[in-house]
């Protein structure tokens, strides 16, 4: 597993750019007939949005030091 250390800028950053992508995601998702591609960007969805909760978690334990 990698470990990678981030300032506060930098967590929050990819925070934001984790969060719209998954937005985007999600009309993407609607509007794609081809099933296979759905299912690729739902993995791609879920993978994402793990990652973000691990930063919130992050985060929080950070902020609780």
């Amino acid at each position: 597993m990698s470990h990678l250390q981030l300032t506060t800028e930098e967590e929050e950053t990819l925070h934001d750019l984790l969060t719209t992508r998954l937005t985007e995601l999600e009309v993407e998702i609607l509007h794609t007939d081809h099933s296979a591609f759905r299912d690729l960007l739902k993995h791609r969805r879920e993978l994402l949005a793990r990652i973000v909760q691990r930063l919130a978690r992050s985060s929080e334990m950070a902020s609780s030091v």
